[in-house]
């Protein structure tokens, strides 16, 4: 599991630094961010609502509709690509998959595989999840702390979709450019499609983005169904591998 976890540390540091930062680009400012819907609220009303800029001197609605609803959420998918993407391609486009298999049973590797990667999945997702819980202790805001725990579901359960998606085209494909770019292509289709009202349900982004959060709570049929395909993919990735000739 130490070679597995090397492999995407890397990957750990670079994502943990990027969505910190992004964090602080707008935590701290939300009188600025206020003011400046204030000032353009005629012409974003049709868009955002009317009492968007309103709802935005709550901190509660300001630091999860900033945070899971735009910055964090919609990297959501992109962190779980980003994870999964490379972990049997990588050793099919490099050859190494052959002495990977001659030391180890495959049910091993792919267990190692898995785990390593979705355990640190879930623990990128969880810390990036409290964050607002933790800035506002830190700066003594009046914050609702259920509302992380309802975000974290979709949050959770909508990375792990996509990581499981991922996760097969890795094991499909011997390159981790078919993997990366199949993965992205399905989620621009899904997205793209979830605009049309009739197949809504593909956008995946709606769900995790949480955007009906505040007034239905956590979706918990869609969840399931997410969690149900995520499974499946598994298993169909592990049989896959095992059957896969080197």
């Amino acid at each position: 599991m130490k070679k597995e976890f090397l492999d995407i540390r890397l990957k750990v540091i670079i994502i943990f630094a990027l969505m910190i930062g992004l964090f602080f680009t707008f935590a701290p400012f939300q009188d600025f961010t206020v003011s400046m819907f204030a000032e353009e609220l005629p012409s974003l009303e049709k868009y955002l609502g009317d009492n968007f800029a309103e709802n935005l001197k709550d901190w509660n609605f300001y630091i999860t509709s900033q945070w899971f609803g735009k910055n964090f959420g919609q990297f959501v998918p992109i962190i779980s690509i980003i994870l999964s993407f490379s972990l049997f391609a990588r050793e099919y486009e490099r050859g190494t998959i052959e002495f990977l298999v001659a030391r180890l049973p495959r049910r091993k590797i792919f267990i190692n595989k898995l785990l390593v990667s979705l355990i640190t999945l879930l623990i990128i997702m969880f810390t990036l999840s409290i964050l607002p819980s933790i800035y506002s202790i830190i700066t003594a805001k009046d914050f609702n702390h259920s509302l992380i725990f309802k975000f974290m579901i979709h949050v959770l359960i909508g990375g792990f979709f996509w990581y499981s998606i991922t996760l097969l085209f890795s094991v499909l494909f011997n390159t981790q450019i078919k993997s990366l770019f199949t993965s992205a292509i399905l989620l621009t289709i899904t997205t793209t499609l979830g605009f049309i009202k009739p197949l809504s349900f593909m956008n995946t982004y709606k769900y995790i983005l949480g955007s009906e959060l505040f007034n239905n709570g956590v979706n918990w049929i869609y969840s399931i169904i997410l969690l149900l395909i995520g499974v499946v993919c598994i298993f169909l990735a592990y049989y896959t591998f095992e059957k896969k000739e080197i």
